[in-house]
C-alpha cells in the first residue's frame, strides 16, 4: 500500500500504529469498562484486564511520547462505571505531560457515554476524522465514495487472520487488513479484553499479522 509507506507507518506488535511524521499513536476498540460492566450483570471479571490495556497504552506512550493519541472507536465499552474513573485519571496524566497535546476519539457504536461524562476530559470527539490522505472512522462501512488519493483507516471488527499448517495445524492472530478494492485499512483490536473475528482478504489484498513479540506481511493467496 504505497500511501502508508508513503506516510511511514509502523505496524506495531501491540496492535497499535505508529505515525512519527505526524507524531501520533492509532488504536482501537479498547473496551475499557467491559470487565465492570460484566460484574454488574453477574459474571466475574478481573479488573486487572481494565489496567492492563492502560499499561500497555502507557508503554507505548512512554516509547514513542506521541504528540496525538488517536483512538478509533470503542474507548469505552458501556455505561459510566467505576472503570471510567481510571481512565479520566490515565489521561489526566497524559494531558499533563509537556510534549502531549491531543487525545482524539473517532466514536465508536459502543462509545454510549452521556456527554456529562465527558465534562472536565480534555478529549476530542466526532464521528470522523480526515487529516490529509486518510478519512479516520470506526466501522469500515461508513467509509465509501472515497476521492480519488484518499484511503480509509477503521476498526470495529477486530480482524485476525487464521493461518493453517503443513499438518493442518492453524493459528488465528490479530491482523492489519488492507481491503484494494474497497482502499481501507482494518486494524486489530488493542484492548485486552476482546476477541476476534477472522477475516477473509481477496486477491490485491495486503495482510499484515502480529504474534504480540514482531509482526508478520503474510501474502494473500490468489
Amino acid at each position: 500500500m504505497d500511501a502508508m509507506t508513503a506516510s511511514g507507518w509502523e505496524f506495531l506488535p501491540d496492535r497499535a500504529i505508529w505515525w512519527p511524521s505526524e507524531s501520533t499513536l492509532i488504536v482501537s476498540d479498547l473496551h475499557l469498562g467491559k470487565a465492570a460492566h460484566f460484574r454488574r450483570h453477574g459474571i466475574a471479571v478481573p479488573n486487572a484486564v481494565n489496567t492492563n490495556t492502560l499499561e500497555r497504552l502507557s508503554a507505548l506512550v512512554s516509547r514513542h511520547r506521541p504528540q496525538r493519541l488517536l483512538v478509533l472507536g470503542d474507548l469505552f465499552h458501556s455505561e459510566e462505571n467505576s472503570e471510567w474513573l481510571e481512565f479520566k485519571a490515565w489521561l489526566s496524566d497524559l494531558n499533563a505531560e509537556p510534549w502531549f497535546e491531543e487525545f482524539r476519539l473517532v466514536e465508536g457504536n459502543h462509545d454510549i457515554l452521556h456527554p456529562s461524562a465527558f465534562d472536565g476530559v480534555r478529549l476530542e470527539r466526532s464521528a470522523r476524522w480526515v487529516h490529509g490522505n486518510w478519512m479516520f472512522v470506526h466501522d469500515p462501512d461508513d467509509v465509501a465514495d472515497l476521492p480519488d488519493g484518499r484511503y480509509g483507516v477503521s476498526g470495529h471488527l477486530h480482524p485476525a487472520l487464521s493461518l493453517v499448517g503443513k499438518g493442518r495445524q492453524s493459528l488465528k492472530l490479530p491482523c492489519w487488513w488492507y481491503s484494494a478494492e474497497r482502499r481501507v485499512l482494518v486494524v486489530p483490536t488493542f484492548g485486552t479484553f476482546t476477541g476476534s473475528v477472522s477475516v477473509k482478504p481477496q486477491p490485491g489484498d495486503s495482510c499484515w499479522v502480529t504474534t504480540g513479540d514482531t509482526v508478520i506481511s503474510v501474502p494473500v493467496s490468489a
